[in-house]
This record gives structure tokens, C-alpha cells and sequence, in this order.
């Protein structure tokens, strides 16, 4: 009778060894998927969009410390007056004297691309409730910023974004392809309301600039947010102390 109690409990102890084995195992395999998940929307989601988010928040920090250096105009941004103008401007122009308006808009409009990006893709990025919903609402209210005083229109943004990608190579355009959408006629007329919006900024009027500076805290607020989410740094202060500037 000993030994088949004995032999009894060896078993379950083996069930139970290998039970316990297995729920571990599982709870790693699962663990790690997570992570791996988490990498992912992180690397393909947040991170583009932080950086974009940096990228637009310097650039508009920039101009209103030369319009209030110079007093009431950023020149750079005023090389022509009528958007019809751009179109017939030469390769070179784009990298001379249109360079600074135009990239100004190439970077803006890469900003809405990874935005739309987010609210198309939203359900599949398994945030937290909280998260998807602080991040959708930080969404509407840069969104809003932008299209405030006549700005860029709330469906003229994703629209703009969608044509920065390329669909049959996967990936977005360079400076000088968007260059050529703005030579055509045709083409150029879809980012008209953004390329108004930066040559008004450049006129220093009182409005516009209260514009930017919406836009500007919209940004930093959702810049903070995903640094939180992403868990990384604080992008928009480092990218001040890579150029070397303390404060705006």
C-alpha cells in the first residue's frame, strides 16, 4: 500500500511539475509577444510621429523667433505672394530661395501623413483604453489648431497626407518629388491651403501667429505623450539641446 501511495504522489507531483512547467512557459511565450507587439506599433507608429511632431515644433518655433527679430515679416517665407506662382518656378528655385517655404510644407505635410496613419490604424494598436483615447483626443485638438483662422481644413489634412505616400513602393516621398507635385498645376492646387498657411504665417500677422502658437502647444502636449508611452526621452528637449538652445 506504501509504495502505491508513493507511486501515486510521484505522478501528480510530475503532473504538477509539468503543469507548472508548461503555465510558465506560456505566460513567457505570451509575455514576449506582448513586447514584441509593443516594439512594433512603437517603432511603425509613435516614433514617426514623434519625429515629425519635433520636426514641425522647431520648425515653427524657428520662424516665430525671426518674425519677432525682424520685426513683422519672415522674408523666406514670402519669395512669392500667389501659390499659382510656385508652379512655375525652376528646379532650382526649390533649393534656393523657395527652399524654406517649401520644406516648411514638405515636413507639415509628412506630419499629417503619420497622423491619419494613427487614426486609420487606431483599433489595431493595442493601447491601453486610457491611451487610445487621450491620444485621439490630442489628435482633434492639433487638428483643430491647424484648420483655426481659416487654416488648413480638417479634411484637406489627411488628404494632403495620403498623397505624400507612394502605394506601389511603400514609403513616403522626398523633398524633390513633392517638389514636382507643386510644379504641376493640377497637383499643386491639393496643397494650396497648406502652402497659404506658411506664406500668411510669414506676413506676421497678430491671428496667424496665435495659430502657431496653438499648433506649438498641441504639439508639445502630444510630443509628451508618447514620449510617455513610448517610454524614451523627452524628444522636443533634446532636439532643443542638439541645436544648442535652451528655451523658445
Amino acid at each position: 500500500m506504501k509504495e502505491v501511495l508513493t507511486a501515486i504522489i510521484s505522478a501528480v507531483t510530475s503532473i504538477l511539475v509539468v503543469l507548472v512547467t508548461y503555465g510558465l512557459n506560456s505566460y513567457r511565450e505570451a509575455k514576449s509577444k506582448e513586447k514584441q507587439e509593443a516594439d512594433r506599433i512603437i517603432s511603425t507608429y509613435l516614433n514617426p510621429l514623434r519625429f515629425y511632431l519635433v520636426e514641425n515644433y522647431f520648425r515653427l518655433a524657428e520662424i516665430l523667433k525671426r518674425i519677432a527679430k525682424d520685426g513683422e515679416k519672415h522674408e523666406a517665407l514670402l519669395y512669392v505672394t500667389d501659390v499659382k506662382e510656385i508652379s512655375e518656378q525652376s528646379a532650382e528655385w526649390f533649393n534656393s530661395y523657395g527652399c524654406y517655404l517649401i520644406s516648411s510644407c514638405y515636413l507639415t505635410a509628412r506630419l499629417f501623413y503619420q497622423l491619419d496613419k494613427i487614426r486609420q490604424e487606431l483599433s489595431y494598436l493595442r493601447l491601453t483604453q486610457k491611451d487610445d483615447t487621450e491620444l485621439i483626443t490630442l489628435i482633434t485638438i492639433l487638428s483643430r489648431a491647424f484648420r483655426q483662422d481659416y487654416g488648413i481644413y480638417y479634411l484637406i489634412q489627411p488628404s494632403i497626407g495620403n498623397d505624400m505616400y507612394l502605394v506601389s513602393e511603400k514609403r513616403l516621398i522626398t523633398y524633390r518629388e513633392f517638389c514636382q507635385l507643386l510644379q504641376n498645376p493640377e497637383t499643386r492646387v491639393w496643397f494650396d491651403r497648406l502652402l497659404n498657411f506658411y506664406i500668411e504665417t510669414g506676413q506676421g500677422q497678430g491671428q496667424k501667429l496665435k495659430r502657431i502658437e496653438d499648433i506649438m502647444g498641441a504639439i508639445q502636449s502630444m510630443s509628451l505623450f508618447l514620449d510617455r508611452v513610448a517610454g524614451g526621452g523627452r524628444s522636443i528637449k533634446e532636439r532643443l539641446e542638439v541645436e544648442g538652445i535652451k528655451s523658445l
